[in-house]
């Protein structure tokens, strides 16, 4: 019989985890003295003490153990098991594979910059929501002319809006001399239909669809600073695993519309991206 201390140097199990399985019932001492209550285990049992440190390595929780110590498992319900431990396995991988990639990223930019970059980004589920659509290529002074006269219709109450103001741009490339831009104004269940403009067009009265955008917020920028900031939000989306889904979307929390100056702006950012398999 050895002692506990000795059963513990020769199974590598500590005497903490020791004391634990015994009270779980996964590794019961051979023989308890009933007199000094010093605990005995046998050399037959470093078996089961190895084969519960081998489950403890996959990362199966001590009642999974349990389970699949004292219980007759078929084969199936042992391969059910395993595998989704596999899968929650893999899963962490990903995530710390995201994290990862995600500090390399930031490395990266501190050796361009030489400082810490204020990229601070986040991966966001945006649900559906309502919404006056409008997506045209801009004409020169097209889009504030139209962006005035949204203004003055939300003033009016002729657009039940949200509160938010919402830019889009689409394009395989983030090009402020060529691209496609969209007004989306979200609006509430009380917006009945479309809306035409003085110009003729027509914000159509639709449901933007949810979609995955990797998102930042930024403080005081202009248009070229906007765009500029696009560009390391699509290439940090690219290099984090993710596919591009070529539109671009700018927030404007505070911005133009509240009548502020550009040192006050507040912009979310966000470039629509979907999971690379």
């Amino acid at each position: 019989m050895l002692k506990i201390g000795e059963f513990s140097r020769l199974s590598q199990i500590s005497i903490k985890a020791l004391h634990i399985y015994d009270d779980r019932g996964l590794l019961r001492p051979e023989h308890v003295d009933t007199f000094t209550g010093y605990r005995y285990y046998s050399l037959q049992q470093l078996p089961r003490a190895h084969r519960i440190m081998a489950l403890k390595e996959m990362g199966l929780s001590l009642e999974q153990i349990s389970v699949m110590i004292h219980q007759d498992m078929s084969i199936d319900e042992l391969r059910g098991m395993l595998r989704l431990k596999l899968a929650e396995i893999e899963q962490h991988v990903r995530e710390e594979q995201r994290r990862l990639t995600m500090v390399e990223f930031h490395l990266n930019m501190i050796e361009l910059e030489d400082k810490m970059p204020d990229l601070n980004v986040m991966v966001k589920e945006i649900p559906t929501f309502k919404a006056l659509y409008l997506r045209f290529r801009p004409a020169e002074h097209q889009i504030p002319t139209i962006g005035e006269e949204i203004n003055r219709l939300i003033a009016n109450g002729e657009i039940k809006h949200t509160g938010q103001h919402i830019g889009a741009v689409y394009g395989e490339e983030i090009n402020p001399e060529n691209y496609e831009f969209a007004f989306i104004v979200p609006v509430t269940d009380e917006q009945s239909g479309d809306v035409t403009l003085s110009t003729k067009d027509t914000l159509a009265l639709t449901t933007i669809p949810q979609v995955l955008a990797a998102t930042i917020v930024v403080n005081g920028h202009g248009e070229p600073d906007l765009f500029e900031k696009q560009v390391l939000l699509e290439r940090w989306a690219v290099e984090n695993g993710y596919s591009l889904c070529h539109e671009h979307r700018a927030i404007h929390h505070k911005g133009a519309m509240h009548h502020v100056p550009q040192s006050e702006w507040v912009t979310e950012l966000q470039t629509v991206i979907e999971r690379r398999s």
